[in-house]
Parts: structure tokens; C-alpha cells; sequence
């Protein structure tokens, strides 16, 4: 049987544990909030603890620089941006239109904060960032893999597509997009390129 004591115990480690949480979530929207201001290269933690209320003390406590806070924070958003890509897809729909609706739903994404995702184009990023990034690319590709699988399944017009042909896609629609970016490009042209480029491929007209 459970004490009063132990239940107030436990009350208060949940609640601690939310605390430390929230604070976490904190940092890394002050490390994006910087990130807009002034760019990955000019902030400092100073900077992201100004934009977080939070102490410098506290921010040691949760990370242990500003790469490693940018490198969560770019995986919270690459998890984020896949599950709304993931679920925009009408896995009943022909391929075509599901590419279709992929890149709309991604571009629609990288648009609505293009400051943010220019910063993936920033001389400034580190190895560990670097190394997130290709990580980011694999679940991608692994989401476009059991996609296609899924429908040449049904379908033998749609040819299956291996992992490596599939992150060769992801990796250059995220340079692409960026390079239009930090061009200040429309990204219409880019995007139709990138859905025919998916389509011949998933065609099976490109061997």
C-alpha cells in the first residue's frame, strides 16, 4: 500500500520532471528565436538563454554547447516535419498524386520558417550537426522505401526503389530547397524539377 508520503514523493518528481521538460523546450526555441534574429553563426548561448529566460547554469544543465542544442532542436523538427509529410499521404491514392502531396506538404513546411531552414546551408554547422542531418535523410528515405513498397505492392507499374536510390532523392530535394533559400528563390520551379525527378524515378524509367 501506497503512503501519503510516497504518493507526494512521486507527485513531486513528476512534476519536476515536467519542469525539466518544459525548460528543455524552452532552450531550444530560444536557440531558434536567435537563430532568426541573427543566424547560427552569431549566437551565442548568451543569446539564446536571453530569448529562453533561463540562466546560463540552467542551460549547461540540459546541454553541453549550442551545437548540441542546434542538433536537437534540428531533430525535433526533422521528426515533426516527417510525421506531417507521413500523414499528408493518401496511401490509397495513385503514386503520382502522393508525391504530389509529400513535396507540398514538406515545401509548405521549410516555408512557413525559411529563416530556420536556410541556417542548414550556415558554414557554422558542426560535424555532430552534419552527422544529425545524414540521419535525418536516412528516415526519409526509409518513409519514401515503404511508400513505394506499399504501392508496388498493388501496382506493377510502380517500381520498388532501394534505400540509397531513395536517400540520393531526399539529400538533393534538401540542398535544392536550400539553395533556393538562401537565394531568395521562388521554390515553384524547384519543386515541379524535384516531383518530375520523382516520378521517372519511381516510374521505373530510370533502370
Amino acid at each position: 500500500m501506497t503512503t501519503e508520503a510516497e504518493q507526494g514523493t512521486g507527485a513531486e518528481a513528476r512534476a519536476a520532471d515536467d519542469a525539466f521538460v518544459a525548460q528543455h523546450a524552452r532552450l531550444m526555441e530560444g536557440l531558434a528565436a536567435s537563430i532568426r534574429e541573427k543566424g547560427l553563426a552569431q549566437t551565442q548561448v548568451s543569446d539564446i538563454v536571453r530569448h529562453a529566460h533561463a540562466s546560463r547554469r540552467t542551460f549547461y544543465k540540459h546541454f553541453e554547447d549550442k551545437e548540441a542544442c542546434f542538433v536537437e532542436l534540428m531533430n525535433t523538427l526533422s521528426d515533426a516535419f516527417l510525421e506531417e509529410v507521413d500523414r499528408a499521404i493518401d496511401r490509397e491514392r495513385p503514386i503520382d498524386t502522393q508525391i504530389d502531396q509529400a513535396i507540398d506538404t514538406y515545401l509548405g513546411l521549410v516555408t512557413g520558417d525559411a529563416d530556420l531552414t536556410a541556417t542548414f546551408a550556415s558554414p557554422a554547422l558542426g560535424e555532430r550537426t552534419v552527422v544529425a542531418m545524414r540521419d535525418g535523410f536516412e528516415r526519409y528515405a526509409e518513409l519514401i522505401v515503404a511508400v513505394v513498397e506499399s504501392d508496388s505492392a498493388r501496382d506493377p507499374r510502380v517500381a520498388p526503389i532501394s534505400v540509397e536510390r531513395a536517400y540520393m532523392l531526399v539529400s538533393g530535394l534538401h540542398q535544392t530547397l536550400v539553395r533556393a533559400l538562401v537565394r531568395g528563390e521562388d521554390l515553384d520551379p524547384a519543386s515541379a524539377e524535384f516531383k518530375a525527378v520523382m516520378k521517372l524515378v519511381l516510374s521505373g524509367a530510370a533502370g
